[in-house]
This record gives C-alpha cells, structure tokens and sequence, in this order.
C-alpha cells in the first residue's frame, strides 16, 4: 500500500532574513523605549526624559503593547505563524494611536526636529512593511 506524502514546502530564505531583521529591529526598539521610560537610557536630553515621565498611563501600556507584539510577531514569522500576521497588526495599530495621539496633542518627539520626524516615520514604515510582507507570506502558505 502506497501513501502519497505531502511535501511541506520549503522556507523561503527571505522569511529567516526578514524575521531576523524584525526581530533585531523591534527587540532593540523594545530595549531603547523601556529603558527611556524607566529613566535608565544614556544619553536622553532632559527634554526627552520630561516627555517619557509625563506620558499618562495608558500611553506607557499602549507603547509597550507595541514593542511586545512586534517581538512575538517577528518571533511567529520566524516560527512560520499566521499569528505573525496578528502580532504585526496590532503593534502597528498602537504604533498609530500612541503617534496619533502625540501628534494631536502636540507632544509628539516628532515635532522636536527633523531627526525625530524621520526616526517616527521609518518606524511607522517599517511597521506597516513588516504587516505587508506577513499578510503577502499568508497568502502564499508559507505561514501556516
């Protein structure tokens, strides 16, 4: 008796290259906003050090909500997840309300000068290239 098996497809190479890349880009990310916020990064202007200890509750959680779920979705990227595509979605999600926000309110690190300004908009970039490049792994099966 004769069973036809069902290769599983190959990982593309760019999947182990992308998510390598994410997660080294969001873990350092990660690293550089919570140590801001604890007050514990090098180097902060004392302006800077101000806007992370007024930020309201809910802005701390909504910013971290973002960091951890760009980590675990370059963690499922990598694992080959559909969660990836998820995770990817909602840290870009917070990433957009927490800028909104800032930006309505006029507090945003992105009006401090223009190396802020370029700095939120490759972040915001990155993000939504992150959520593009799951969604289009998704529809080729390779995240299961």
């Amino acid at each position: 008796m004769s069973t036809l098996a069902t290769p599983e497809p190959r990982t593309p190479w760019h999947v182990w290259v992308v998510g390598a890349l994410a997660l080294l880009w969001n873990g350092s990310g990660a690293y550089t906003i919570v140590m801001a916020q604890a007050g514990r990064l090098a180097d902060v202007s004392a302006d800077e050090a101000a806007y992370y200890a007024a930020q309201a509750l809910w802005m701390l959680i909504a910013t971290d909500v973002s960091l951890v779920a760009g980590i675990a979705a370059a963690v499922a990227l990598l694992l080959r997840s559909r969660a990836a595509v998820w995770l990817f979605a909602v840290s870009l999600a917070a990433i957009v309300v927490t800028n909104g926000y800032d930006l309505a309110a006029g507090t945003s690190r992105a009006l401090a000068g223009t190396g802020w300004l370029v700095l939120t908009g490759i972040i915001v970039a990155l993000a939504i290239l992150q959520l593009v490049y799951a969604l289009a792994m998704k529809r080729r099966a390779v995240l299961a």
